[in-house]
C-alpha cells in the first residue's frame, strides 16, 4: 500500500527528523528543513515524532492515494487539491484509496510538507529516512515512484490553533548565538552586521543559504578547517554571510560570527530570494529554554 508518484515536481524528497549520530563519519544533519512544519504535521495524526514525511519544493507535485488513511499537510500554500478542489491545511485529513493530491504554485512559502498516518515506510539509510543529494544518499521522487506506508482507520481531526500557524510573507529577524570567534570580530564589524537588513539571495538551497549586503571587512587570513555545526554563520571572503542548513558539509573554514537558534531556522526554511532578515543576539539560556519547552510538547528525544 502506497502512495503513487504521479508528477515529482521540481525537488521533492522523503524526509524525518534527520540523520543525527553520524557527523563524526563526516556526514550532514540532513532531514527536514522547516522543523516546526513537519512536527506540527506528525503532531496532528499522533505520529512518532521522528516519522518520515515528504518534503515539496516549490510545488507541482501530484500524488494517488492507493490506500485508505489520514494525512495532514503543513508548511507552504502550495494551492494544496484533493480532486482538484482546495483543502484547507494544518489539520488532520481523511483521504481514500484513488483520491488524487496535487500542490500548485507557491502562494506564500516555499516547503510544504506531507505527512501520513504511521509515516512513510522508505529506506534507512545511516539511520534515517531523510535524502540527502549532496551526498548521494536516496534519490529525489520521479514521475512513477511509490511511498509505501499503512492504511489506517483510526479518525483523526485534530487542528491547531492559528496563532502556531506562521506567516511566510513577514520578514524575519533570525536570533544568533555568538561562537567562541564571536569575539574575533571588532566592534564596528559586529555593529555592521547586526544593523544591517540582508536580501536573501537566489544561492538559497537546502546546503546553506548566501545573503547580499554590505560587506564586513575580514583579514584575508586562511584558516585551518573545523567542524561547523547547522545554523553557523560564515562570513566569506567576500564579507556576507553564509548560514548552514541542514545537507550543509560537516567541517568548513571561514570565519563564524554564530550560529542561529535551531527553531529560527524553520522560518530561513520558508523565505524566497530578496526576502529581508536582520540579526539580533540570543543567550544561551533563553534558547535552551524555548528549545526544552518545543522538544517536551512534541516529545522529541533519541
Amino acid at each position: 500500500m502506497s502512495f503513487k508518484v504521479v508528477k515529482s515536481g521540481f525537488l521533492t524528497t522523503v524526509q524525518d527528523y534527520g540523520r543525527l549520530s553520524h557527523g563524526k563519519h563526516g556526514m550532514s544533519q540532513s532531514g527536514v528543513m522547516d522543523e516546526h512544519a513537519y512536527c506540527w504535521g506528525n503532531h496532528l495524526l499522533n505520529n512518532h515524532f521522528n516519522d518520515a514525511t515528504v518534503e515539496i519544493t516549490f510545488g507541482g507535485v501530484e500524488l494517488e492515494t492507493q490506500i485508505d488513511t489520514f494525512i495532514a499537510v503543513t508548511g507552504a500554500d502550495l494551492n494544496f487539491k484533493i480532486n482538484n478542489r482546495p483543502v484547507q491545511m494544518w489539520h488532520g485529513i481523511r483521504v481514500s484509496k484513488g483520491d488524487v493530491l496535487s500542490w500548485g504554485n507557491p502562494k506564500k512559502g516555499i516547503r510544504a510538507y506531507l505527512a501520513v498516518k504511521g509515516g512513510f515506510n522508505t529506506s534507512v539509510l545511516f539511520d534515517s529516512r531523510s535524502v540527502n543529494l549532496r551526498e548521494n544518499i536516496g534519490n529525489k521522487l520521479c514521475d512513477g515512484d511509490q511511498l509505501p506506508c499503512v492504511g489506517h482507520d483510526e479518525e483523526v481531526y485534530q487542528f491547531i490553533p492559528p496563532k502556531y500557524i506562521p506567516n511566510y510573507s513577514q520578514d524575519i529577524t533570525l536570533r544568533l548565538l555568538p561562537s567562541y570567534q564571536f569575539n574575533e570580530f571588532s566592534i564596528n564589524q559586529r555593529d555592521l552586521f547586526f544593523n544591517q537588513t540582508y536580501t536573501i539571495t537566489n544561492a538559497n538551497d537546502r546546503t546553506g543559504c548566501r545573503l547580499s549586503g554590505a560587506p564586513i571587512v575580514i583579514k584575508k587570513e586562511r584558516m585551518i578547517s573545523e567542524g561547523i555545526s547547522y545554523g553557523s554563520v560564515e562570513i566569506a571572503t567576500d564579507g556576507l554571510p553564509i548560514i548552514l542548513l541542514k545537507d550543509a558539509p560537516s567541517i568548513g573554514g571561514y570565519p563564524k560570527i554564530g550560529t542561529v537558534f535551531s527553531l529560527d531556522l524553520a522560518k530561513l526554511a520558508q523565505r524566497q530570494p530578496n526576502s529581508k532578515l536582520r540579526f539580533e543576539l540570543m543567550s544561551i539560556r533563553d534558547a535552551q529554554k524555548e528549545r526544552k519547552k518545543f522538544n517536551d510538547f512534541f516529545e522529541i528525544g533519541f
